[in-house]
């Protein structure tokens, strides 16, 4: 190569915000519909740097759902340190019904609909994803028990797994038209359970 030294092309992007732009995509296409073109022109990148630096649009979409995911609970742990536990539940069950993120539902749940069973691997992050919802919501719980807002009887890991279950319906019932005022009591329900 006559004195030549090969060098790996400089990343011209932020990987965290292209990520970000992809977790849009999957979210509001799903994984199937979208094709690598597609999915680099919503990342602002060549197809090639996605090949080059995610592998594949499977790897990119695993990536994304993981990214999903850490971000949901980072968000809530955020939150929960800030707030009171039976404020902030009830705040964040409400922005659920309300705003359901422009109708796009759960990254989680959509993946978990459109993929079924199908992809053993893909359920795997999928459920990791769904496990450091209930831990976060079960972390809450407990605050909130220590802090007298919430019963103390309540299993905190049980009912993280009911809180979990339940955002996720509600999620898709407002994403299929279900209104605010069809979905509020059923809100009020589940606090019912939890608080004091």
């Amino acid at each position: 190569m006559q004195g030549t030294l090969l060098m790996a092309r400089h990343l011209e992007f932020d990987r965290t915000e292209v990520i970000a732009r992809a977790v849009d995509a999957f979210w509001r296409f799903g994984y199937d519909p979208l094709s690598a073109m597609e999915i680099a022109e919503a990342m602002g990148v060549a197809k090639s740097s996605l090949y080059n630096t995610f592998g594949s649009k499977r790897d990119l979409f695993l990536e994304s759902v993981d990214h999903y995911a850490n971000s949901q609970r980072s968000k809530l742990v955020a939150r929960a340190g800030s707030e009171n536990a039976g404020g902030l539940l009830r705040e964040i069950l409400l922005e659920v019904v309300s705003g359901n993120n422009a109708g796009r539902g759960c990254l989680l749940v959509n993946t978990a609909a459109e993929f079924g069973a199908r992809d053993g691997e893909v359920c795997q992050h999928v459920k990791a994803g769904f496990n450091g919802m209930m831990d976060a919501f079960a972390n809450l719980i407990r605050a909130g028990q220590e802090a007298g807002q919430f019963k103390s009887g309540v299993n905190p890991h049980q009912y993280a797994v009911i809180l979990v279950t339940a955002i996720s319906g509600l999620r898709v019932l407002a994403k299929g038209g279900c209104s605010a005022d069809e979905l509020n009591p059923v809100i009020e329900n589940i606090l019912a359970g939890l608080m004091e």
